[in-house]
Parts: structure tokens; C-alpha cells; sequence
């Protein structure tokens, strides 16, 4: 560890002299440079503790950008696994868990953390076994939904009060719950300008998680599907053709309201965005990659809701975080009409490996397809005008049959050869999850362990089981983040 006296700090700063004056040295120690450089070696947890050491390594450890982003650069590669699971309470089923959240005072949380590291056992099946596995069981928030992560952060939703909070996984800081009032807004606006008749605005709201590289911050989006009728009329589906949409925009660590936005499409789109917009059903499955967020308006998924309209184009729709724009990519003819079960004719998944974003499509039931496009600056223009030559694909043989949707694919963090796949089970086991490590260049399908644990639970919209990135990023603005 590398000595910081914490007398010297306080001396130093009772003489007047400000935090810049200390860019060369750290409490009058080793360099700057130094201490970024080692610090960024050591593992998250271990920096919590290393924040009692002296103000200026409290400083650098929450605030201090360059350290902040040398740790995450220098992790990013290093999978790891994230799993939460509201804990069953007494007498509730797993199978209704999702519905009983609502009327609950009080909500037991575990989240697991763990390293995804090389197996050392006997068992050539089983390659990757997760180790260093950290557990953490509080009386937590309530909530209805949970946003796969970005970058080390997870975004938790409630939809009774329209409300968004960020958690890091790692440093275990959150935000206060973020309330919008836009639905609020529209009511009393409809209220004001129909004042015989008693009409409430019905909404359906689509939340998004990202992060602009560029300026490296998080964001969460909203897209509202508003609709007026009389009260007391039944909410409209997720079919219905909404009234008007509106899109709100927060800042993580920036923003403490929501911001109303204009989703602008990108102007060489030749499918109009009115066409794939929005993703109409809130559970849809979005994925994030190099500062853009992808979904297909056609995955099985949404047809198995039946929230899906059938004469709209086969497209993933993407969405750049910075500029705040959309743009759309048709899928390409030879892969709509590849040859395959008319079942397995909508892709199964989405996942995002490097500056690549692919689809999964079944083709039997132990064999899948992955279609990968390469998505990199130079060639979004390319893809938005039908140029097909960017596509790749691979046929993988996974160790499990699949069942309807119930597999899905997620792209390692910072490792673009390997794949995390998951099989929900079938009818007799669709409250659990086992998972593989499936390896591109190998093409090799083992198993993931935790501790001789084979299977995962994963029971209500509340769950999720993925990789993601350790990382320091802070989930509020400097002035009142709270160093625990």
C-alpha cells in the first residue's frame, strides 16, 4: 500500500491551499501519476476501505475522473457476474413473486457479485467457475423492473410513481428515487382543457439505460405512449396505437430532474421511425454497446405478448446516447428468408459483443445462429442504407435443448470471444437458470458454477442474472455524494 499521512493532508489544507494545488503530489507523498496508477490496479472493494485513508485518496477514489476512468479501462476486460434475486417470502410462490412485491412493506434483496475466473478442476465440462463471490442481503426499495447494467451501474424502476434509481454494484451507492411528473402534467393539462368532461391520460412508459462515451455519463431515457379517455375506462394495450408520444432524458450524477427531449431520427434513415417506434412492451429487451442502445421491433418475444405489429418492418432500431438520435437498420432479406422452422423464424435474442451487435435465431433445437453486425463509426451510415456486406455469421452447438425463447445470449464485458448463455428451462424448471460460457474461437460450451451451484433462480421481472464491468463511476453529483 502506498503511505498517505493523513496529518500532513490536514495541515496542508488548514494553510488555505486548495485541492488543485496537490495535481503533482498526493499529500505531499508519491506523484499524482503514481498513486492513479496503482490505485487503478486495485480491485473496488478494496478502494471502499481505502477511502479512510487520507482526504486525498477520498477524493480520488470518488471524484477523481482520471482515476475513475483509468480503473474502469484497465477492469473493463475482466468478466464478472451480476445476479439479483428478491429473496421468496413466506408463503408466496415464485410463480406470483412479480405481483406480491406490490402490496409488501419491506423487501429482502440479495445481490451476488462475483469474478468469472478459469476453472482449475477435474471436470473438462466445466470450464469457467464463478469464485470471490460477495453477497449482499439489506432491507432494500421496492421496485417493478431493473435495467440490465452499463458499465457497472444498474438502473432500478418503479412504475407506480414513474420513478428511476441507479445503483453501483460495486461501490454499493445509489441515487434517490428520480420522479417524474410529466404524466401528472399531461392530466392536469387535459383536465384544464376539458372541463365537461372528466378525462385521464393512460400511459404506458419504456425506460432505456446507456452511456455516452464521449462525455462519460450515464443516462436513463423514457419514451411515454399517452393516450386520453374517459375515467373509468379500462388502460389501453400495448396494440392500441397511443394519441402522442413524449421522451424524457436524466443525467446520472448530473441531473437531479427529468429533462423533456426530442428523439430525433438520424437523417439517412429510409424507413420512417414512426414505423419501428416505440418498442411498444415496457419487459422488451434492450441492449448496450460503445455508446448505443439497440432492440428489434421483432423478436419472439414480443410476438408471444402480442405486442408486436406484424406489418412493420424486420429492423433494430438504435439509439446513440450522446447525440440523442435514432437510427434504423433493416435486417437483410437473407436472413429473414434463411431456411428454418416457420417457429424459429423471429430472432430468440440481442447481444452486443465489441463494436459488433448480433441476433440470435434458432435453427434446431440444440443449434442456434448468431448474425453480427459490425456497428463501428465508419460503417453506422453503411448499415442505415442497406448495405448488407457488415454482416458475419456462426453457428453455435450449445450442450442444452432449447425451449420456445427461453435462451438467451449476453456478450462478455470487455472480451468479445466469449458468449454468457442461459437456459431457462422448461415447463418443469422455469423458475431456474443454468448458464454456459461458450467460446468463440474454441467453439466450446461449459458450464458456469458458483460455489457446486449449477442453476440460478430467475422468477419474476425484478430478477437478472448477466455479466458486467466493475467500475467507480459515482451515481451523484459531487456535492452530496455521500462517502460511506
Amino acid at each position: 500500500m502506498v503511505p498517505c499521512h493523513d496529518n500532513v493532508s490536514s495541515d496542508f489544507y488548514s494553510r488555505g491551499a486548495s485541492r488543485k494545488t496537490t495535481e503533482t503530489h498526493v499529500s505531499g507523498t508519491f506523484p499524482k501519476d503514481i498513486v492513479i496508477e496503482i490505485l487503478s490496479r486495485v480491485p473496488v472493494k478494496s478502494l471502499m476501505q481505502f477511502k479512510s485513508v487520507c482526504k486525498d485518496w477520498q477524493f480520488l477514489i470518488t471524484q477523481d475522473r482520471r482515476l475513475i476512468d483509468s480503473h474502469f479501462d484497465r477492469w473493463e476486460s475482466r468478466p464478472n457476474l451480476l445476479h439479483i434475486d428478491p429473496l421468496q417470502q413466506k408463503g408466496i410462490l415464485h410463480t406470483v413473486l412479480d405481483f406480491s412485491f406490490a402490496e409488501s412493506e419491506s423487501l429482502q434483496q440479495r445481490i451476488s457479485c462475483a469474478e468469472i475466473v478459469e476453472g482449475s478442476g477435474g471436470d473438462k465440462q466445466v470450464e469457467a467457475i464463478v469464485g470471490k463471490v460477495r453477497i449482499t442481503d439489506d432491507q432494500w426499495f421496492l421496485y417493478n423492473q431493473v435495467l440490465e447494467p452499463v458499465n457497472g451501474l444498474v438502473c432500478f424502476v418503479d412504475w407506480e410513481r414513474h420513478a428511476i434509481k441507479v445503483y453501483n454494484a460495486s461501490t454499493r451507492e445509489a441515487t434517490p428515487w428520480a420522479e417524474s411528473t410529466l404524466l401528472a402534467e399531461e392530466n392536469d393539462k387535459l383536465a384544464h382543457e376539458n372541463r365537461n368532461k372528466e378525462i385521464k391520460c393512460h400511459s404506458n412508459a419504456i425506460y432505456q439505460f446507456g452511456f455516452d462515451p464521449e462525455k462519460r455519463e450515464h443516462k436513463i431515457f423514457c419514451f411515454w405512449r399517452l393516450i386520453a379517455r374517459p375515467k373509468g375506462k379500462t388502460r389501453y394495450n400495448t396494440m392500441e396505437r397511443p394519441d402522442y408520444e413524449s421522451w424524457e432524458a436524466l443525467t446520472v450524477g448530473r441531473d437531479t430532474k427529468w429533462r423533456r427531449m426530442n428523439a430525433v431520427p438520424n437523417e439517412n434513415n429510409q424507413i420512417k421511425i414512426k414505423q419501428v417506434l416505440p418498442p411498444a412492451h415496457n419487459k422488451r429487451r434492450q441492449v448496450y454497446g460503445d455508446g448505443t442502445i439497440y432492440w428489434s421491433n421483432k423478436e419472439y418475444y414480443s410476438q408471444r405478448f402480442g405486442d408486436t405489429d406484424p406489418d412493420d418492418p424486420d429492423v433494430i432500431v438504435a439509439f446513440d446516447v450522446g447525440s440523442e438520435k435514432y437510427r434504423v437498420i433493416p435486417i437483410p432479406e437473407f436472413i429473414l428468408d434463411e431456411p428454418r422452422d416457420e417457429s424459429f423464424r423471429l430472432p430468440i435474442g440481442m447481444l452486443v459483443l465489441g463494436g459488433h451487435v448480433g441476433l440470435l435465431y434458432r435453427m434446431e433445437p440444440r443449434v442456434v445462429k448468431l448474425w453480427m453486425l459490425d456497428d463501428r463509426p465508419d460503417k453506422k451510415l453503411e448499415n442505415c442504407q442497406r448495405n448488407n456486406t457488415n454482416w458475419r455469421a456462426e453457428t453455435i452447438t450449445l450442450p442444452f435443448e432449447c425451449c420456445d425463447c427461453r435462451v438467451g445470449g449476453f456478450g462478455f464485458a470487455g472480451n468479445s470471444n466469449k458468449i454468457l448463455f442461459e437456459c431457462r428451462g422448461c415447463k418443469n424448471s422455469i423458475g431456474f437458470v443454468s448458464l454456459y460460457s461458450y467460446d468463440r474461437r474454441k467453439k466450446i460450451c461449459k458450464k458456469i458454477e458458483m460455489d457446486g451451484v449449477s442453476s440460478f433462480t430467475l422468477h419474476s421481472w425484478r430478477s437478472m442474472i448477466t455479466t458486467f464491468t466493475e467500475s467507480l463511476f459515482p451515481v451523484q453529483p459531487p456535492s452530496i455524494a455521500k462517502v460511506n
